[in-house]
Parts: structure tokens; sequence; C-alpha cells
């Protein structure tokens, strides 16, 4: 069972799921939250770079905006548009960051199950990612 939530997840998060999704993915996540584990199989990824090396809350919350939290991360997910990938662009983030910071949390969501904020942040660097292609730096 549990093998089969991590790969309907990976394909979610690897597709960029819709919300409903994201929804069903939470509730399961709920359900399993007393049987969460990380598998020592699946090594953590190293921190990915930020611009200038600043603190990752200033870089999360202040230049991504996903605030605290799956519903912080969840929120901005749903609101990220071409308008705030310019501002992301201007503080000095590369289309690189963003993409080993998607890597990043696609790799978490797979590993940690008890992580919450993993899906919808690798979702969100995705989108960020794709919304970069169409900005004009």
């Amino acid at each position: 069972m549990k093998v089969f939530i991590v790969s309907v997840m990976t394909i979610c998060v690897l597709t960029a799921c819709t919300s409903t999704e994201l929804k069903q993915h939470n509730q399961t996540q709920k359900m399993l939250n007393a049987e969460c584990r990380v598998n020592p199989d699946i090594q953590r990824n190293a921190i990915p770079q930020t611009p200038n090396n600043i603190s990752l809350p200033a870089f999360g919350q202040g230049i991504i905006g996903w605030e605290t939290g799956e519903e912080g991360a969840k929120q901005r997910l749903n609101t990220i548009q071409q308008q705030d990938v310019q501002k992301i662009q201007a503080q000095g983030v590369t289309l690189d960051m963003v993409q080993e910071w998607q890597a990043f949390y696609e790799n978490e969501v797979q590993r940690n199950s008890c992580n919450p904020t993993a899906p919808y942040r690798a979702a969100l660097m995705k989108k960020i990612a794709m919304l970069w292609s169409t900005t004009s730096q």
C-alpha cells in the first residue's frame, strides 16, 4: 500500500498535479501520519544553493514566498504567477537553483513520507520553472 501511494505521489509531483489530486494526497497523508517513515534506502540530497548564500527561511519565505508548513506551500502553489517569477529572478535566483530545489523536494517526497510540505514545494518549484521559460529576464 505504501509503495503504491509513494508511486502515485511521484507521478503526481512530476506531472504537476491538479489541486484535487494534491487534496487526495493530503487526505492519504493524514491517514498515514501514524505510519510515516523515512526510507533508509534513499539518501537525502544536499541542500541546494540560495542566492548569495542567504538563509533558507529568507529564501523560501522571503523570495519564493511559500510561507511555513503545508498550507503555506499549497497557497503559494495555487497563487504564483508570471510576475512573481520576474520578482524571483530579480532577487538573484537562477533557473538552475529552481530546478535543484525541485529535485531536492521530489527526492524528499520519495525519502520521507513524514514531510507534508515536500509535494507542494516540489510542485511549486516545477511551476516556477515552467513559468520561467515564458518570462523575459
